[in-house]
């Protein structure tokens, strides 16, 4: 199956005031579970925790692609549909798909110093972390800005798709499986900003 993620939104207030030692422990708890139980037949969507000690965090199920090759792929299509895209919808979509996309791409129009890695925030986790993905609040609020200038458009990216990008490889093999990632993506940073939060991605 390869590689998975899961991908929670989280309070960085209150993760930042849990010592360094005990983030991961807490972290992964959320994510799969007191005593690494993960259930692999997680449901779709968005999982909110019961318990009111636990409300600062929220896991998101990305429909139907429990991989990350889903991601890759979806980048490969970016990479190949973009030259027929309009330069300012292209530029801004480049900026919000980044840190959603796998792959070494390029881009001319991504803004120096906003492609977010782990790597950039070393010091929140501890190196045997199995941390693949870390926005604070502040790259999450961008990337917000950033989906509210697509999503009036994500429509119009069918007519170049279906035209240049007929051939069906790889996971995302229409246009309507790639829609549905951007879009999702859209709606985990919408949540985390309107929130404050940050967004995480673990290693399953």
């Amino acid at each position: 199956m390869g590689v998975c993620m899961e991908v929670l939104i989280v309070d960085w207030g209150h993760l930042r005031s849990v010592p360094l030692e005990q983030r991961v422990q807490l972290v992964e708890t959320a994510a799969f579970g007191p005593n690494d139980v993960y259930d692999y037949n997680l449901p779709k969507g968005w999982t909110w925790p019961e318990s009111a000690d636990d409300r600062w965090w929220a896991r998101f199920e990305f429909l139907g692609r429990t991989s990350y090759k889903a991601h890759f792929w979806s980048g490969e299509r970016w990479d190949k549909l973009r030259p027929f895209v309009d330069l300012p919808l292209r530029a801004t979509l480049d900026q919000f798909a980044a840190p959603l996309f796998w792959g070494e791409y390029n881009w001319e129009s991504l803004a120096p110093g906003f492609t977010p890695t782990v790597e950039s925030h070393a010091g929140n986790w501890p190196p045997e972390a199995e941390v693949m993905l870390w926005l604070e609040p502040h790259e999450v609020a961008r990337l917000r800005d950033f989906w509210t200038q697509v999503e009036p458009h994500v429509a119009t990216l069918r007519e170049p798709f279906e035209l240049h990008l007929a051939e069906a490889t790889g996971w995302i093999k229409d246009f309507d499986s790639f829609a549905q990632l951007v879009t999702e993506w859209g709606d985990v940073v919408s949540r985390a900003a309107e929130r404050g939060w940050a967004v995480i991605g673990l290693r399953c």
